[in-house]
C-alpha cells in the first residue's frame, strides 16, 4: 500500500471534516453555529462548504485550484522575439542606450503596442539579458586610464570617538 505524505493526509482529514460538518447539519439537524463552533471553524468556512454541497457536484468537498485560469496579459512569442531582437540590436551599437525606455521608444517608432516597463524587464530577465548590479565603465574610460583615476584619489578614514568623561 502506498503511504500518503503529510499534505495528502492533512487534505484528507480536512475533506472528512467538511463531510462530517455538512452531515451533522443536514442529517442530524444541528444548527450551523453549533457545528462550526464545535469543530473550531468559521461561519464563512461552514457556509462555503454548504454552498458547495448544494451545487450537487460529487466532489464538492475537494479544494478547487487557486491558480488563475488564464494569463490574459501574457505576451505572445512574437512580441517576446521583437523585444529580444530590439535589445540585441541596441546593445550592438556602442552609442545607443539599451534599457527598457530605449526599447519602448524603438517599439513606439515601429508602431507596435507598448508594453509596461515591468513586462519588458521580466521578458529580458527570463532570457538572461539583464545583469543585476553590473558595473559598466563609461566608454571613455578603459583599462589604461582606470588605474590612474584611482591612484589620483585620496581616501580619508573618518572615525568618531566618544567624548571623554
Amino acid at each position: 500500500m502506498l503511504s500518503m505524505n503529510t499534505h495528502e493526509r492533512r487534505a484528507s482529514m480536512e475533506e472528512d471534516l467538511r463531510k462530517e460538518a455538512i452531515r451533522r447539519h443536514l442529517l442530524d439537524g444541528e444548527s450551523p453555529k453549533a457545528v462550526y463552533t464545535s469543530i473550531n471553524r468559521s461561519k464563512e468556512w461552514f457556509f462555503k462548504w454548504l454552498k458547495r454541497f448544494q451545487t450537487g457536484a460529487e466532489d464538492w468537498f475537494k479544494d478547487h485550484s487557486k491558480a488563475p485560469k488564464s494569463k490574459p496579459i501574457a505576451i505572445s512569442s512574437q512580441e517576446k522575439e521583437i523585444i529580444i531582437a530590439t535589445r540585441t540590436r541596441l546593445e550592438s551599437d556602442p552609442r545607443s542606450q539599451f534599457g527598457v525606455s530605449a526599447i519602448k521608444w524603438e517599439l513606439h517608432k515601429l508602431g507596435l503596442p507598448l508594453r509596461s516597463d515591468s513586462t519588458i524587464n521580466r521578458t529580458l530577465k527570463r532570457e538572461g539579458l539583464v545583469k543585476k548590479n553590473q558595473f559598466i565603465l563609461p566608454r571613455e574610460l578603459n583599462t589604461r586610464t582606470l588605474p590612474r583615476l584611482f591612484a589620483a584619489t585620496t581616501y580619508t578614514r573618518w572615525t568618531w570617538s566618544a567624548p571623554a568623561i
